[in-house]
């Protein structure tokens, strides 16, 4: 959905729809890769500019990603992300508390929002490595 005031276009009506349509949290490329068909003369730039764009309007969630590809996200209720650094992958959690009631009031901090990104292996993954219980 867009925001009032922003100029709705065909280029961030299908940006908006491929993060919508994804389970996995899509990339830049990703996203570009999975318009093309529709609409073959997208530009990877239009596509890392809209973005960038509909995350500043809070339309969609941009997921900073410390050495690695910055990911998307349609989901705007507050959670955290779990990413398999063997499948790539990025999971949505939700802590039992949020993050925020864990720090200490002493210290003085007024916390605007956070991001967590928690890497490991998924249960996938972990099941499928040699040496995983349950595998001969």
């Amino acid at each position: 959905m867009m925001k009032t005031g922003m100029v709705k276009t065909k280029q961030r009506e299908l940006i908006i729809a491929a993060v919508q349509g994804s389970r996995t949290h899509p990339t830049a490329d990703e996203v570009f890769q999975s318009i093309r068909a529709q609409l073959p003369t997208i530009s990877l730039a239009t596509v890392y500019r809209n973005l960038g764009i509909l995350s500043e309007q809070g339309v969609i969630r941009k997921i900073e990603i410390p050495d690695g590809r910055d990911r998307f996200d349609c989901c705007l209720a507050d959670h955290d992300h779990f990413l398999c650094r063997s499948c790539g992958r990025l999971w949505d959690f939700q802590l039992a508390h949020p993050l925020v009631e864990l720090i200490p009031p002493e210290t003085g901090f007024q916390v605007q929002d956070y991001a967590l990104v928690v890497r490991g292996t998924c249960r996938e993954c972990a099941a499928a490595s040699p040496g995983a219980e349950g595998s001969s």
